[in-house]
């Protein structure tokens, strides 16, 4: 057995989160069916078509429209319904943790997220090389300079060991944390953090979005950061 998964809870985690990933992959390959049917039916326009599964999600539109997608709408709802169901079990797994308590030190990251994490990264003290390991392991490392990436040239994928659907938990924690911690006199510590990196960012960088994104990593490294040396103390 992996040695980061060892730990009975740990090892609950990550096998609740696969199967809570697993729900949320499938629902989401629906989405993209009734989505590319929604294209058919406004010649193309996305924006329409957006337009259009909205209104069919509330039950509106025509018979053809409803008659099309209806099944793929119902096919949705057992798994948002299992969805629900692992992350309800993810919490109460996440609280059994001795870190738990650090989620109630951080506004916008709650025990799904912590979930997230340890079902992403296991045991933060299985790892030799510590932060720089797990930072690795989370896609958020920096590789002979370059920000880690997934790579065509083999010695480079091996060397930069990406993975994006792992870098996509830890940057949709990033983002919900942002949105939470509050702006200008009212900004939490984590978004203070990342405006003073993306002020230095943005004069390194060609656009704002280059920026964001670089800033948006930097915070997300202090968050894990800090979620270590919590792990480590208990």
């Amino acid at each position: 057995m992996d040695k980061r998964y060892e730990d009975p809870t740990i090892a609950k985690i990550y096998l609740t989160w696969r199967n809570r990933q697993n729900m949320v992959r499938a629902e989401a390959k629906l989405v993209l069916q009734i989505k590319a049917i929604c294209r058919s039916f406004r010649d193309g326009e996305i924006k329409e078509a957006n337009k259009l599964f909205a209104q069919l999600k509330r039950g509106e539109g025509t018979i053809d429209e409803y008659a099309a997608t209806k099944p793929l709408f119902e096919a949705r709802q057992p798994l948002l319904e299992s969805r629900a169901e692992f992350e309800k079990w993810l919490v109460g797994l996440a609280k059994e943790l001795p870190v738990s308590t650090f989620v109630d030190k951080v506004k916008g990251f709650g025990h799904l997220g912590l979930a997230g994490i340890v079902g992403e990264v296991g045991d933060f003290m299985k790892y030799e090389k510590e932060l720089d390991g797990i930072y690795k392991r989370a896609g958020l490392a920096v590789i002979d300079g370059q920000r880690q990436r997934k790579c065509s040239n083999a010695e480079m994928a091996l060397a930069h060991g990406y993975s994006p659907s792992r870098h996509s938990v830890f940057w949709t924690i990033g983002d919900s944390l942002l949105k939470s911690q509050g702006k200008e006199e009212n900004a939490g510590p984590y978004r203070r953090i990342y405006d003073t990196r993306k002020t230095l960012e943005r004069e390194r960088v060609d656009s704002d979005g280059h920026a964001h994104n670089r800033a948006m990593r930097y915070m997300t490294k202090k968050l894990v950061r800090d979620l270590f040396v919590e792990w480590k103390a208990a």
